[in-house]
């Protein structure tokens, strides 16, 4: 087998979080089992994608479910969809959207503009609303107007009590809300959660929180805007064919779902409560530094982190440096004089080595 090492790339210990340009998350034993026995045979794609949307929305608990090239694209088959709906010669005219509703109110305060360039590349006009820092309720609703195809919440940097208020609003105009909650996974109520206050789509990573394939993302919604999603994407002959889900990993996603509704945030969250306190724990006392555990609430919030902040913001650098430079690289998270160490990506036995290099890096620093 040839492994990283054989390319001249160096696997790190990641404590950043799951981070799609670190690699995500890592899969579980039963997901890789999965992709490989899928991996040995033919299947009808089109019959596959149903049939996965179908199990997925009932082992959920939603109307219904398709399967994603990655959160990124799974926004970008649901602003098609909003655009053309089950139309399908809309969906072949696209992206030439010109006399349609066709207007997606989206808000600056989300940086990840291949979000903004995706809703584009479908033939979408945007209206940008707020500013990198802030956006009101209010900025919103005034967005909205007869040519508006869906207005887009990017939960996390939005609030869920400002979604509400959107989706009322929305919802009067009949314009769909369409929610990128790509990173909020845990708490596993967001699943169902948020279609339930009135968002007609949400899209959540696959290969974050549930630890599926890295390039999958999942989309909920109802039955309608679904079947548009489909229509839209791969294997259809679509806007969205090039963002390709292979019959791997369509499987290892549903496998992944399974596993992730099977277990608990209790469980998760006492976990990496026990493991933040204990480098907490260990580093607390070292001359210059505040060791804590905390949420941090623009990094998957309710999930607890240990969070080292330094007097000197020079020496944190150096440490991000040095744990990054060491053997094995440990990768953390470094906001102003702080570095934040994230649990969800650590494997067991990892904990260990994160002390002992950090508290190696603290000396030599």
């Amino acid at each position: 087998m040839i492994y990283y090492e054989d390319i001249g790339v160096t696997p790190f210990i990641n404590a950043s979080g799951t981070i799609t340009t670190l690699g995500g998350s890592l899969m579980r034993p039963e997901v890789l089992a999965t992709m490989t026995q899928a991996s040995r045979a033919y299947v009808d794609l089109f019959e596959l994608n149903l049939k996965a949307g179908e199990f997925l929305a009932q082992r959920i608990g939603v109307e219904a479910a398709h399967i994603s090239c990655g959160a990124a694209s799974g926004i970008q088959l649901v602003a098609a969809a909003c655009l053309t709906g089950t139309d399908l010669e809309r969906v072949q005219r696209l992206p030439h959207t010109r006399g349609w509703r066709n207007q997606f109110v989206i808000s600056l305060v989300d940086a990840h503009y291949y979000v903004h360039q995706g809703i584009e590349v479908c033939g979408g006009k945007l209206v940008r609303v707020g500013s990198r820092t802030a956006v009101t309720t209010q900025d919103i609703i005034e967005g909205i107007s007869p040519q508006t195809a869906a207005v887009v919440h990017f939960l996390g940097k939005q609030t869920r009590e400002q979604l509400e208020k959107v989706v009322v609003a929305a919802n009067a105009r009949d314009v769909p809300v369409v929610v990128d909650a790509a990173a909020q996974l845990p708490p596993r109520s967001n699943l169902v959660e948020i279609l339930g206050l009135g968002a007609s789509a949400v899209v959540f990573s696959g290969g974050k929180g549930m630890r599926g394939p890295q390039n999958t993302g999942l989309v909920l919604g109802n039955k309608k805007m679904i079947e548009a999603v489909g229509l839209n994407g791969s294997p259809h002959s679509a806007i969205g064919r090039g963002m390709k889900v292979g019959k791997e990993e369509i499987m290892g996603l549903v496998q992944a779902v399974d596993l992730f509704l099977s277990d608990t945030d209790e469980e998760d969250l006492a976990r990496w409560q026990r493991q933040a306190t204990r480098l907490a724990n260990v580093l607390e006392g070292i001359a210059g530094i505040t060791a804590r555990v905390a949420q941090i609430s623009e990094l998957s919030p309710g999930i607890p982190r240990a969070i080292i902040e330094f007097r000197d913001q020079d020496r944190s650098e150096k440490i991000v440096h040095r744990l990054r430079s060491g053997d094995p690289p440990i990768v953390v998270y470094r906001k102003g004089n702080a570095i934040i160490v994230d649990f969800m990506t650590i494997n067991p036995g990892e904990e260990e080595i994160l002390e002992k290099r950090f508290v190696a890096a603290l000396a030599q620093a």
